[in-house]
């Protein structure tokens, strides 16, 4: 028989925040968390420093004001020394690994790569990820599976061209992609991808470089206690 007192005894610990990728940490200067805030820093940037001041922006980085000194808005971490070929996000998640900014923005798995030494695979989620291509519909992902299948490209061009004449307009099918991009927007800079989850009400409004200036949802209005990155499938496509 199984002691059950024992069994019950037993604790069961739950995981840590961090180690399900979800951050509740704040920044260490919220009033740099703007993006615009941050880059406004940069005004008296040394031109002779080879390092860009958006890419400094985006890495999280202010400029202290002192040679080529800067320092994490969130971790407060800081970096100088800058050289040719630098990548400020990159030198971020070198030297400062466990910074939320940088998993939030990049992903964990981006952090683990610099820090073995590989070279980051970059994912622009900025761009089209195979959306249908308005100058070459043999790139979308049905036409490409139909050659994959052995058919030639000009005869699934063909169909194509029958499917549009049968079916929807063109014109339409834009429409409804430039929609669906629409709403995958953040909803504060209207220029990124919206791929940070607010914990607990779970809206996806914001890109990571806008999350952190959000105290409360768009939305709903709850305070945000935590975030999370979302990861979307990339559907890549072969010419």
């Amino acid at each position: 028989m199984l002691d059950l007192v024992k069994i019950t005894s037993q604790k069961v610990t739950s995981p840590e925040p961090d180690a399900l990728g979800i951050h509740v940490e704040k920044p260490k200067f919220p009033e740099f968390a703007l993006v615009s805030k941050r880059l406004e820093s940069y005004q008296n940037w040394p031109e002779n420093i080879p390092t860009d001041k958006k890419d400094l922006t985006e890495a999280g980085l202010v400029y202290t004001g002192v040679g080529d000194s800067v320092r994490c808005y969130f971790c407060g971490g800081g970096l100088k020394n800058w050289e040719p070929g630098d990548v400020p996000m990159e030198e971020h998640a070198r030297w400062y690994p466990k910074c939320p900014h940088v998993i939030l923005v990049k992903g964990q798995a981006y952090v683990d790569r610099i820090n073995r030494g590989e070279e980051p695979e970059e994912t622009d989620i900025g761009k089209d990820q195979g959306y249908f291509d308005t100058n070459n519909s043999i790139k979308t992902v049905a036409a490409q599976s139909c050659i994959e299948m052995g058919y030639s490209k000009e005869m699934v061009k063909q169909a194509v061209k029958i499917f549009m004449s049968k079916n929807e307009p063109l014109e339409t099918l834009l429409e409804e992609n430039h929609r669906l991009k629409e709403n995958q927007m953040c909803k504060i800079c209207l220029d990124s991808r919206a791929d940070v989850i607010f914990l607990p009400c779970g809206h996806m409004v914001s890109c990571p470089q806008c999350a952190q200036a959000l105290l409360k949802c768009p939305v709903c209005r709850q305070t945000v206690n935590g975030q999370l990155k979302a990861f979307f499938p990339v559907v890549k496509t072969t010419t």
